[in-house]
């Protein structure tokens, strides 16, 4: 006889996937990619890449891209012309290094750099389909409950070092990603698989639907998928 979890993994598992994908539920194969013009990181509309340095996909509005393009402009102005305390990339007094990424060294106004952090931290909120971002090395597993399950962190590296690592729930019944939890990434960018889950959910989709966990590393902005999950299907 089946066990009540048993019976809820032959509802919710499409025919195609089969019992062999039960332990690795975060591995599922994505959907199809849908039609975007820009590819997966096109913004929402009204939403414009930062475009602070190349590959800066963070989406930002155009007021705050075209900030972005003329404090480059104006970087060397800003910028200590006999070095100093870090080097040639010494700012004057009263500026400070921008850090949209840790190497960014363009020296900006504090209040320039919170923002940078800021839109770091938004950017998730600003894409047209987040369910369509690419795969990175941070995965996650589920285990089902009844109803719904855990979502468990399943390892991770190529982040930044001692960064601050979110991770969201997005194609849910929801009009904005779903916060799932943080973590902080060790010395080299990696993160352990862990046996504490990262987020015990309930049902939130039809059964048979996946949700897909996005994480975000909020040094650089970069976003990516961690895998599927059907721990929000009942």
């Amino acid at each position: 006889m089946l066990t009540p979890v048993a019976r809820h993994l032959r509802r919710v598992l499409p025919v195609a996937v089969g019992a062999a994908a039960v332990a690795g539920l975060g591995a599922l194969l994505p959907a199809p990619a849908s039609a975007l013009p820009y590819g997966p990181y096109t913004c929402a509309q009204g939403y414009v890449w930062r475009d602070a340095f190349d590959g800066d996909l963070v989406c930002v509005t155009p007021a705050d891209r075209d900030i972005a393009h003329t404090e480059n402009a104006q970087a060397v102005s800003h910028r200590s012309p006999t070095g100093g305390a870090y080097g040639p990339d010494t700012c004057n007094q009263g500026y400070v290094w921008r850090e949209t990424r840790p190497s960014d060294h363009v020296c900006v106004e504090p209040g320039r750099r919170d923002r940078a952090r800021v839109q770091n931290t938004e950017g998730i909120l600003h894409f047209a389909d987040p369910t369509q971002l690419p795969a990175g090395d941070v995965h996650i597993r589920t285990e089902l409950t009844l109803p719904g399950g855990a979502i468990y962190l399943d390892g991770g590296k190529g982040l930044t070092p001692n960064g601050r690592i979110e991770f969201y729930a997005v194609g849910l019944n929801t009009n904005s990603p779903r916060p799932l939890g943080n973590r902080q990434s060790d010395g080299s960018g990696n993160l352990p698989r862990e046996s504490a889950a990262l987020a015990d959910v309930r049902c939130d989709l039809p059964r048979n639907k996946t949700a897909t966990v996005i994480v975000v590393d909020i040094r650089t902005g970069t976003a990516k998928s961690a895998g599927t999950t059907y721990a929000f299907s009942c």
